[in-house]
């Protein structure tokens, strides 16, 4: 028997996916351990109301993790062995980027994610995981300023701005929460009138 644990006072309620019976549009969001909880809350919540969304968190196995900025536990809904390919694809930033770079399911998984997915959307450090997967060769991107130099170590056009597009603005790339939300909007919309 498995016990729920009690939330303390103070303490932010678990970032969970958002299932919605007959959703027209699928949202996979990476997770990890020290995943930025901001980075993921925004386009969660934004893309879920905009598109009447499914949103599931995929991580490198199902269960609770621990998020940072602010502290928070996020629960995944699903492993990269799952065969859920989204719609859209989220990657969102952290301390925990370079420990998913190195779990070659997750990495494997986001490859055919982004290949199949209408839009995609990396905000800050997340854009190194879409690099790892060899999204950005001979994109125009950007990140977390102190990721350039590794996004162009990885073959990605760096850009010191906060948004960046690429694929027609099918791949998006945002400097930091902040610039995500914007982005967010412009993806939403892209969906909804791009062609399948």
């Amino acid at each position: 028997m498995s016990r729920r644990r009690t939330k303390a006072p103070g303490e932010l309620e678990p970032l969970r996916g958002r299932v919605r019976e007959g959703a027209r549009w699928s949202v996979a969001v990476v997770v990890y351990r020290g995943v930025t909880t901001a980075e993921v809350e925004l386009p969660t919540t934004r893309l879920a109301e905009q598109l009447d969304a499914e949103v599931v968190f995929v991580g490198v196995e199902p269960g609770e993790l621990h998020g940072v900025e602010p502290s928070r536990t996020v629960v995944a809904d699903r492993g990269p062995g799952d065969d859920h390919l989204p719609d859209l694809l989220v990657i969102p930033g952290g301390l925990g980027w370079k420990q998913v770079a190195e779990e070659e399911r997750l990495t494997t998984w986001i490859a055919r994610a982004s290949d199949h997915a209408r839009g995609i959307l990396a905000i800050s450090t997340g854009t190194l995981l879409l690099a790892a997967v060899g999204r950005l060769v001979g994109r125009q991107a950007t990140g977390h300023w102190l990721a350039e130099h590794d996004l162009a170590a990885m073959g990605a056009d760096v850009r010191s701005e906060r948004v960046a597009h690429a694929e027609a603005g099918r791949l998006i790339t945002a400097s930091g929460r902040l610039a995500a939300a914007g982005a967010v909007d412009e993806l939403a919309s892209r969906v909804s009138w791009a062609p399948g």
